[in-house]
C-alpha cells in the first residue's frame, strides 16, 4: 500500500521569499528577508536601502483567492483614498499578489508598505484609544464608493455567532454548550431586530486592536492587517475593539475614548451604542471560532480544556454585564 503524504502547512525560506520578490516586484537591492512572525499566514519582514515591507503568504487552507483579493483590493482602494493603511504592492506584472507553489498547493502572496511608525510596548493609551476610534471613523467613512467583484462572509450572525457555535460545539462539555446556547438566543433576540436603517452598515476591518496600528513620533496612526475584514455593522468594530480589551482594568476607559474618537468623525446612534456589549459577546465567540478553525497550525493542545475555561469566564462576565 502506498501512502501519500498530505501537506497542510509547509514555510517558504527567507532565501525563496527573497527570490520571489526579486522576480516579482521592482525593489532596490535587498539587505535582509527574515520570517517575523507567526500567526493566521506567514509574515516576513524585507529590508531594502531606502525601505522596509511586509510580505504576507496567506495559507490556502484559511484563505481563497476571492478572500484574498477582496481584501487587497480594498486596503489598494483606501490608499488611493489617502487613508492610513499599510497597502500592497503592484507587482511587475501589475497585480496585488502572485502565486507561489507548495507542497499544500498553490498559496497567494503579496507585499505590503510597512507601516509607518512602530507598535505599542505597553498597554494602549486613552489618547492613543481616542486616535485609533478616529482613525478608524475615517477608515470607515471613505469606504462608501468601494466596490468589487470579490466575495467575503458578511460580519453578520450567522457568521460571527451561528456558525461559531457549530465550530466549537465539540470542543466544550454539555454544562458549557447550555451555555452557549443561551447566550446564542440572547444575542439573536437583541442584535436581529437591527436593520440598516437603525445603524450604519458597511465595511469594517473585524480585527481592530492594539496589535495591529503603528503610531509614529507625529502621533500619527497606521493600521493593518485586514485579514477579518467584510462588510457588517460599524457598531461591531468597536465591540471587537472592546472585547481585545478583556484583560485590561482599563477597558471601560479605552472603550469609551475610542468610541470618543470614532463620534468625532461619525456619530452612533443609540441603538448602535446599546448593541456594542452584544456585538462583543458575539466578537468573543467569533475568536474561539478562529481558533477552532484554525486548529491544524494552532495545535489541539490549545484547544483544550485550559483554553475553554478562561474563554468562557470572559463570556460570562460580559454575559452579567448585559443581563
Amino acid at each position: 500500500m502506498v501512502v501519500l503524504n498530505q501537506y497542510i502547512y509547509s514555510r517558504l525560506s527567507p532565501e525563496s521569499v527573497q527570490a520571489h520578490l526579486e522576480h516579482h516586484y521592482d525593489l532596490s537591492p535587498i539587505k535582509s528577508c527574515v520570517f517575523y512572525v507567526f500567526g493566521l499566514h506567514d509574515n516576513y519582514l524585507v529590508k531594502t536601502e531606502e525601505s522596509q515591507f511586509i510580505l504576507r503568504l496567506y495559507r490556502n487552507q484559511w484563505r481563497n483567492a476571492d478572500e484574498v483579493f477582496f481584501e487587497l483590493e480594498l486596503l489598494n482602494y483606501l490608499k488611493q483614498q489617502a487613508q492610513a493603511v499599510a497597502s500592497p504592492l503592484h507587482t511587475k506584472a501589475h497585480e496585488l499578489a502572485f502565486e507561489i507553489q507548495s507542497p499544500e498547493g498553490v498559496r497567494f502572496s503579496a507585499l505590503f508598505n510597512y507601516a509607518d511608525g512602530k507598535g505599542l510596548t505597553q498597554e494602549i493609551s486613552t489618547q492613543e484609544s481616542e486616535l485609533l476610534g478616529t482613525t478608524i471613523a475615517n477608515i470607515h467613512s471613505a469606504t462608501g464608493d468601494f466596490k468589487t467583484t470579490h466575495k467575503r462572509n458578511e460580519l453578520n450572525l450567522t457568521y460571527l455567532l451561528d456558525e461559531s457555535v457549530e465550530l466549537i460545539a465539540p470542543f466544550i462539555n454539555a454544562e458549557k454548550q447550555e451555555f452557549l446556547t443561551e447566550i446564542q438566543k440572547k444575542l439573536h433576540k437583541q442584535l436581529l431586530p437591527i436593520t440598516q436603517s437603525d445603524a450604519d452598515f458597511g465595511i469594517c476591518i473585524g480585527d481592530v486592536n492594539q496589535s495591529n496600528f503603528h503610531i509614529n513620533t507625529s502621533k500619527q496612526i497606521t493600521v493593518f492587517d485586514f485579514d477579518q475584514c467584510g462588510y457588517g455593522y460599524r457598531a461591531f468594530e468597536v465591540g471587537k475593539f472592546s472585547s481585545s480589551l478583556f484583560r485590561s482594568p482599563n477597558k471601560k476607559q479605552l472603550t469609551k475614548a475610542f468610541l470618543k474618537g470614532y463620534e468625532t468623525v461619525r456619530k452612533l446612534s443609540t441603538v448602535e451604542k446599546n448593541a456594542i456589549p452584544y456585538f462583543e459577546i458575539a466578537a468573543t465567540i467569533w475568536v474561539m471560532s478562529i481558533r477552532v478553525a484554525n486548529e491544524d497550525k494552532v495545535g489541539h493542545l490549545h484547544l483544550e480544556e485550559g483554553y475553554w475555561n478562561q474563554r468562557f469566564a470572559i463570556l460570562e462576565a460580559l454575559d452579567k454585564q448585559v443581563s
